[in-house]
């Protein structure tokens, strides 16, 4: 049982324990009654978010074994530091425009990739990337079977960097929002960063 789910059933044994206490109190405040519940639904869905973000990660590590990943903390260290990187974003021009890496290309096939790496001449790292991961890593092993090694998936991609404070752009304008790709996935967006987009 991991350490997130333990605090949750710890909160809900402490609340169920203490209950004779909080119906005496709430009788008093009955405004105490939402708060409660508030606390306890907020405590519940955590897990459940960080489960889903663990089993995503998963399936696209177990789905692109052959697909390096790297973190989030390593391209913002490689961005600071001026690294020659390529940024391909695999996303669809919808989600582009609402938002992106900065100095992002757009590569959404493997024909616009190969033009775009073409068109650098050297080799720099490529960093292809997408809502969660799975695309891009997709369009990442495509690249690496026709040759091209130093390509990586951002792990996590935009959803994860966005979660994370990290900046996002439109042109050379930062904004705040991220296209949520669809209201499944944009679950695992925080919903303060979600656009109506979708």
């Amino acid at each position: 049982m991991t350490r997130t789910k333990t605090s949750v059933y710890g909160t809900m044994f402490r609340l169920v324990r203490h209950l004779p206490n909080i119906a005496a109190y709430m009788d008093a405040r009955p405004w105490c009654i939402v708060l409660a519940f508030a606390a306890l639904a907020t405590a519940a869905a955590a897990p459940a978010d960080e489960e889903r973000w663990e089993q995503t990660l998963r399936l696209v590590r177990e789905t692109f074994p052959d697909v390096p990943q790297m973190s989030t903390e390593r391209l913002a260290e490689l961005l600071e530091q001026g690294e020659d990187l390529v940024l391909l974003d695999a996303r669809s021009e919808e989600e582009f425009e609402t938002s992106h890496l900065q100095g992002a290309l757009r590569a959404e096939n493997f024909r616009s990739a190969r033009d775009i790496l073409e068109a650098r001449g050297e080799k720099p790292i490529v960093v292809v990337y997408c809502s969660v991961g799975y695309r891009s890593s997709r369009l990442a092993r495509q690249l690496r079977s026709k040759g091209i090694d130093n390509v990586f998936n951002l792990e996590g991609s935009l959803f994860k960097w966005a979660n994370e404070g990290r900046p996002v752009h439109r042109g050379r304008q930062q904004v705040r929002f991220v296209h949520p790709f669809d209201e499944d996935w944009g679950e695992l967006l925080d919903e303060a960063l979600r656009s109506e987009r979708q």
